[in-house]
This record gives structure tokens, sequence and C-alpha cells, in this order.
């Protein structure tokens, strides 16, 4: 009782020191308002290319496709050189990047359109959700191919053409001067270079807008990569994916004028990537490196730009990063990582893998893998191993695959065509020595001890993630061999 009664005594003696400690506190708090009210936003802008494969620009060494725009826009921003999509399929890779949970957990194992029917999973959240309960204006102008209507909330939303270019800079323009109360979170899907017909070798401008340059490629100057056939229609159809990609760039550039004239460059973070790589054989809906590795360029304000990094990065670390730029608190169930700590830094620790999972592209063409990818060696999992490889339509209707058919050609570029069209369960590649996966290693008794420990970790990784495919299916002991073809 006497400890209490001092405690009275000296709280009445020490009113007038206590009341102005209360208005230094409030001062304190009204100041902080006042400044927080006072700092600018912090903005999202990203941009998203339709199967763009990560060497198509010219920041990435491409010396024949014109990309002034995305080239300056690297100049200025952190160009990623191993970024990949966790599946090579457009549907569900958007699912990924709107979510940053892999396809396995999502719950848009495909396409989400006509009788495809694949949609999120009724708990999970979208960016936009968690960005408009952050007080932010939400936009995805062009091409969006995401479900249901209902996990994607717009604050703007006009209909316009992922192809009209000119038309998305326009709106983008618009929604960035109606969003001067709020920041704002704006994506941007265009459908080039997305083939324009599944006719002939598919790639080209249709119709010319007058606003925009038509670049003009000679098939001649064109160098086909290894991994496609060097033949008449698959130059052609580069000619048009090269004409497409600069079309696409002439809008990126339409789109940061009009950031820059709005006073925006300096404090809006600025991404561009691709949901994946080309539609030709052996990269859409595949785990090889043409399907699944795409440019990633990340412009931070107050950020010196013109960097490399070599971090090894997925899309599902786009919403983690939007999160951590934007001051909120990322998830512990996300799958990726905010890339905001290794901006600037060219070899970050700790970056030296990731894990992948692909499950269908359309309805029909279920083929769930599982691929672990390091700085040397890719191991893939393909589950369903016993079925025929399911290429897209988007592959099956084109010239480049029906060419190699007609002709009774046994190999696409230099991989065999009865590697494309039956797989090994296992398949080991080794990177350095082998960069257009031909060689599988998945058996060979030297690499026993690489193959045992990327097994392990990708067991893991699909164990911390609650892949229900685990359900059905198991990972081997160490009998790698027993299901290879031909042996």
């Amino acid at each position: 009782m006497r400890q209490s009664g001092r405690g009275r005594r000296v709280a009445a003696g020490s009113t007038s020191s206590g009341l102005a400690a209360l208005l230094i506190a409030l001062i304190g708090l009204l100041a902080g308002a006042a400044s927080s009210e006072a700092a600018p936003p912090r903005n999202v802008l990203l941009l998203i290319s339709d199967n763009q494969g990560w060497p198509d620009c010219g920041c990435y060494g491409n010396n024949v496709v014109q990309t002034p725009h995305l080239d300056r826009l690297a100049a200025e921003a952190i160009r990623f050189d191993y970024a990949f999509a966790t599946t090579a399929s457009c549907g569900p890779s958007r699912a990924v990047i709107y979510t940053g949970l892999q396809t396995h957990s999502n719950g848009q194992y495909g396409h989400g359109h006509g009788y495809h029917t694949f949609r999120l999973k009724p708990k999970v959240t979208t960016v936009f959700q968690r960005m408009q309960q952050a007080g932010y204006r939400t936009a995805l102008l062009g091409k969006q191919h995401v479900t249901p209507p209902e996990a994607y909330p717009f604050d703007f939303n006009p209909k316009v053409s992922g192809r009209d270019v000119v038309g998305l800079a326009e709106a983008a323009e618009t929604f960035i001067r109606e969003s001067e109360d709020q920041p704002f979170f704006l994506v941007i899907g265009y459908s080039d270079p997305h083939p324009t017909s599944r006719e002939g070798d598919g790639w080209g401008i249709v119709r010319d807008d007058p606003r925009l340059k038509r670049i003009e490629y000679d098939p001649a100057n064109i160098e086909v990569p290894a991994w496609l056939p060097d033949v008449p229609e698959v130059r052609e159809g580069l000619v048009g994916y090269y004409q497409q990609i600069s079309r696409m760039d002439q809008g990126v550039g339409r789109v940061l004028a009009s950031l820059d004239e709005l006073g925006h460059a300096d404090d809006t973070l600025v991404i561009f990537t691709s949901d994946h790589g080309s539609s030709e054989p052996g990269a859409m809906a595949n785990h090889y490196e043409p399907g699944i590795r795409v440019p990633f360029l990340v412009r931070k304000p107050g950020l010196a730009g013109g960097g490399e990094c070599d971090a090894l990065v997925t899309l599902a670390d786009i919403v983690p990063t939007v999160l951590d730029w934007t001051g909120q608190t990322i998830p512990d169930e996300l799958h990726g990582r905010s890339l905001m700590p290794i901006l600037g830094t060219a070899h970050p620790e700790g970056w030296d893998e990731v894990c992948l999972t692909h499950v269908c592209h359309e309805v029909t063409m279920y083929y769930p893998m599982r691929t672990i990818r390091t700085r040397r060696y890719k191991l893939i999992w393909n589950i369903a191993w016993r079925l025929e490889f399911p290429h897209p339509i988007d592959t099956l209707d084109r010239a480049t695959w029906n060419g190699i058919l007609e002709r009774g050609e046994t190999h696409c570029g230099r991989r065999p065509v009865d590697q494309l069209m039956f797989r090994d369960e296992y398949e080991l590649y080794d990177l350095e020595t082998d960069p257009d996966e031909i060689d599988n290693l998945a058996a060979d008794p030297e690499h026993r001890d690489v193959r045992v420990e990327l097994v392990r970790r990708l067991e893991a990784f699909c164990r911390e993630t609650d892949d229900p495919w685990l359900l059905r299916h198991r990972f081997p002991g160490d009998d790698f061999g027993r299901h290879v073809r031909g042996r």
C-alpha cells in the first residue's frame, strides 16, 4: 500500500512534466502524419509481353531485332539475365505472376477461357486484391487472360486490344491522370509477339497503324537459334516475330514517355517481362530454356541503372517485390521472394536455383512437370512421361512443325523429334556443356551424386509447397534408369 501511495504522490508531483511529454508526443504524431501525407506515393507499372524469349531484345544482345525503348529502359534499370517463367503457358503463367504462387498451388492448372475452365482456388488472393486493400487504384489493360473475375478487381477497365499499343498507351495515360489522389498499380498486357495466326509461319503485323513505324526485317539476316531448323518458313516466322516485338517496343516507349510527362518516373517501380518464350516446338508448354527463360528488367527510382544481376529469379518473385516496394507485409505462403534487397547487386548470394511447376496448357494437354534449375544443371521430372508429349495447338498448326513432319525430318534444330514427342521420366542436363539440353544424363552413373541431390531439393520444394501431385506420384530412390526410354 505504501508503494502505491508513493507512486500516486510521484504522479501528482509530475503533472506538468507529464503534460509536456504528452504534447510533445502529439506534435510528433502530427508531424509524422504530415510527413507521411507529403511523401510521394510508391506506384507500380508492370509491362508484360506475350511469348517473347529472353534473348529477343537488343539489350539482351540480339543485334537484329530493334527495341530502342526497351534498350533505354534497360539502361535505366537492372537487367536480370536468368529470369524464368515457372510454366510456359499464357494463362497459368499470368496466374503465377498475379498471385506469387506456383501453378500446382494457385489452382489455375491451364487456361481459363472458353472450354478450358481452369481458375484460381477460392481462397487464393491476387496482387490486385492486395493492392486495392492497401488503397491503390488498379488496372490491367490489354491482354488479361485471368479467371475468375472476382479475384481480379480493377478500378479502370476499358476494352483495348493487346495489339493496339497506341490505344494501350492512351488508356494508361488516362488511368495515371485519374489516379492523382491515390497511388496506382498498373499492368499492361501486350499481345505481341504472340502469333497472329495459326496458318503458315503465323507471325507478322496484319494491319498497319499510321501512328507507328513498321520495322522491316530481311529473312537472310536472321540468326536462327540452334533449337530451330534453319529453313525458309522459320526465317519468315522470325521476321514477323521481330516485327511484332518492334511494335510492342514502340508501345512501351509511349507508356514510359507518359510516365515522365505526368511526373511519375521518380515514384514508380517499372518491371518489364514476358509470360514465357516462343510458340515454336520445344518452347511453349515445355521446361526447356526456350520456353521458360524470359527478359526481366526492373527500374527502381533512385537506383542507378545499366546494371546486370545474375540471380536466378522467377515470375513468382513479382508479387513479393511489389508488396515490398509499396511497404506491405509479404505473406509467408508466397513462393517467391522480393527482389528489392538484391537490386544493384550483380552476384547476390543465395539466388542460385529455381523450382518450376507445370500442369497443362490447354485442357487436352495434360503433362505435369516439376523442375529444378541451378546455374549448371537442370532436372525435369515428367510425371506423366508415358504419354506422348501434347504439343500446344499454337505449335501443331503452324509451318515449323508441319514442315518437319512433311519432310520426314528426324530433328527440330539440334533436338531429335522423338525426344520432343516421347520424354524420359527424368531429364538431367549439364547446361555448361549442353546448353541445348540434348544429352539426358539422368541414368549416367557419373552424375549420380548430382541427380540424387537435385531430386532431394526438388522433392523438398514440392513438399514445402504442398504439391498435391505427391499424393499420387513419388520421387525415385536411386533407380533413375527404370524409366529411361531405350534402356
